[in-house]
């Protein structure tokens, strides 16, 4: 019985190792690439990542290849931890999707293409939109956009390798 109580310590402690973070890992910027679209994150105003619960972690250097990268099934959704999202404002700063909303506007370039940027504060969100235009979103709303477009850049390529 002694013998038993000596190892719950040890024990205790390796399982306590073994739970996964709740917090994102740091991007590092210039050297991580996209684990959608293999580029080099190199932009702190648009990166984002997410975590899964076993704790696999996925770097993008734009919102719109999170979403993509989820919409595509890759990772279970009930197998994710936790998304997070630079916010434009306070580049490198990492905010969860839930704690932020989205600005898609054509006057700011994101990496990828469909300019989705993020704000944690409704002030920053608020000059960005008087500045730049465009449409707020949600997360949900991010996702229907990215497929969308996703979809429209598919039928696109489709047309054009069936053309005469």
């Amino acid at each position: 019985m002694r013998s038993l109580l000596l190892l719950l310590p040890p024990l205790f402690l390796f399982l306590l190792s073994c739970e996964t973070s709740p917090n994102p890992e740091p991007i590092e910027y210039g050297k991580d690439s996209c684990a959608f679209c293999r580029m080099i994150i190199a932009d702190a105003g648009f990166a984002a990542e997410l975590k899964t619960k076993k704790g696999k972690v996925y770097k993008f250097d734009a919102i719109e290849c999170m979403a993509a990268f989820v919409l595509s099934g890759q990772v279970k959704r009930e197998d994710i931890l936790a998304l997070w999202v630079s916010d434009f404002a306070n580049k490198g700063k990492l905010f969860r999707v839930e704690e932020v909303k989205f600005l898609v506007s054509d006057r700011l370039r994101s990496p990828m293409g469909l300019n989705i940027s993020a704000f944690s504060n409704e002030e920053d969100l608020q000059v960005a939109y008087r500045n730049f235009g465009g449409r707020i979103l949600t997360w949900n709303e991010v996702l229907e956009y990215v497929g969308e477009k996703w979809k429209e850049k598919i039928s696109r390529a489709g047309t054009r390798q069936h053309s005469h």
